[in-house]
């Protein structure tokens, strides 16, 4: 007979797995938690958008040491004009004339001195693209345990599941067994019906921890980002010799180990060191500024013009003079030519070409108040980056010893809790003997399974809560979670 329900419930244990897992190995997925934890990490979004806003910092960096650089900027126009206008070639004023004119320029501007404003911004957003490189490794660790978490519940699930699968298994067998008898006469009616009724309550105890292990799983793929599919499954570790270390540590002791390379506590100590350096960047605006300027340009003019053919010297009057008593006027001779042309664009780019360079000081006298607001502001973002840091700190503080208290606490329930389940064992044994020989009645019998039953489901959920209590410490003592 016991042999037979041994085989009744090993079938019953492979059709199940089948049916969740999958119809053949072929086709199975196998999530190790490694591969949960690895999948979560290339996938989840939130680890995305925190990698996007590093990125984006890192890019205010890389400007700030850009910003010591010269600017350098190369300009060039082309003009038409018509009507009245000043001969840039000649500077004298013409009237009616129709025109093209080209400038080209380059030129330059570099920061000599501003109160080390463009230094003190330099450390700033290096300071804050470590404080955001923190944030993404505390995102990574977050997204880790919850992976954990998950991992572990699934596990849970499976046990619990499994259990209750053997104990139906098993419960169905009895109620074949009294069926047979009653309907030879060796037994009574009241106690088939009681076992069919115990039989009823363990499948619907089946059924609920058959729907938690699906949610489980279902909670475990949308974690880490993979479409829910009934052929995956994640691998089941050996926990029938589990040992879990006790912790020697104390709570100070471990929180000043972690608080050292926490990542919450350096981003925020990050943060309290931008917070000084934005106020030496606001100070820095009360210095004179003083700036290298240079500037080469030249230009080109379709009134510029080039004498060609023959010269003639015409006579020009420029004013007069007295000779013996008479006004007699004055001529200076121009050379003119028969023909003209538009000096060559090279001659006239060559000939106008100039250069300049110049010092600029500025210094504030009055910005409507916006320095010393800036200034005050600055103050303020400094003593609430300290508080910020203190809150930080406290915070993890409270973390680590919650953390080391629920272990303590998994710890000695766990230890109660297997104290619990062997003697329920022991007793469910005897109980099962006893009443295969008639020994017990049915009262007891099942008062003694529904026992061992609930200290079978006490036992699986402390050994898990254990498992990941451990977990929890063990990251806060830098160890691998997997």
């Amino acid at each position: 007979m016991k042999v037979q329900i041994l085989k009744k419930i090993t079938s019953l244990l492979y059709v199940s797995f089948l049916g969740i897992f999958g119809l053949s190995a072929q086709s199975t997925t196998v999530w190790t938690l490694q591969g949960c934890v690895e999948q979560a990490l290339s996938k989840n979004i939130t680890i995305q958008q925190q990698h996007l806003a590093t990125q984006s910092i890192n890019a205010d960096y890389f400007q700030s040491k850009m910003a010591a650089l010269p600017t350098i900027n190369g300009n060039a126009s082309n003009n038409w004009q018509t009507g009245f206008a000043i001969n840039p070639a000649t500077n004298a004023a013409q009237k009616g004339v129709s025109f093209r004119t080209n400038s080209f320029g380059l030129s330059g501007n570099m920061p000599l001195f501003n109160g080390f404003q463009t230094v003190n911004n330099m450390r700033l957003q290096k300071s804050n693209a470590v404080a955001s490189e923190k944030d993404l490794e505390q995102t990574k660790n977050t997204v880790t345990l919850n992976v954990c978490n998950a991992y572990l519940r699934v596990l849970q699930s499976i046990e619990l599941r499994n259990s209750s699968l053997t104990r139906t298994a098993s419960t169905r067998a009895q109620v074949q067994r009294q069926q047979k008898m009653f309907e030879l006469g060796s037994s009574n009616k009241s106690r088939y019906l009681q076992l069919k009724a115990q039989l009823s309550s363990e499948e619907l105890l089946f059924v609920n921890a058959d729907n938690t292990l699906m949610q489980a799983y279902l909670e475990l793929w949308l974690l880490i980002e993979v479409k829910p599919d009934s052929s995956m499954r994640v691998v089941m570790p050996e926990t029938n010799d589990m040992r879990v270390e006790d912790e020697p540590r104390s709570i100070d002791a471990i929180f000043d180990e972690f608080s050292k390379r926490s990542p919450d506590v350096l981003a925020a100590e990050q943060r309290k060191r931008s917070a000084d350096l934005q106020r030496h960047v606001a100070l820095g605006a009360r210095s004179p500024r003083l700036t290298l300027s240079g500037n080469i340009s030249s230009f080109y003019s379709t009134q510029s013009t080039t004498g060609i053919g023959n010269i003639t010297n015409t006579p020009v009057p420029i004013g007069a003079g007295q000779y013996n008593g008479d006004n007699i006027p004055i001529y200076t001779f121009v050379p003119s030519y028969s023909n003209y042309r538009t000096t060559a664009f090279k001659d006239q780019f060559n000939r106008n070409l100039g250069t300049s360079i110049s010092l600029n000081l500025i210094v504030p006298v009055f910005n409507t108040w916006n320095v010393n607001t800036n200034i005050q502001k600055s103050n303020i973002n400094k003593q609430s980056s300290k508080l910020t840091e203190k809150l930080t700190r406290n915070n993890l503080y409270r973390s680590v010893a919650q953390s080391y208290v629920e272990f303590k606490s998994a710890y000695k329930k766990y230890d109660a809790n297997k104290e619990n389940i062997d003697a329920n064992k022991e007793a469910f044994d005897v109980a099962d003997k006893q009443f295969e020989l008639g020994a017990m009645n049915l009262a007891d019998y099942l008062n003694t399974k529904n026992s061992y039953i609930r200290a079978q489901a006490d036992f699986t959920q402390a050994k898990y809560e254990l498992v990941f209590r451990r977990k929890v410490l063990d990251f806060y003592l830098g160890k691998s979670l997997y």
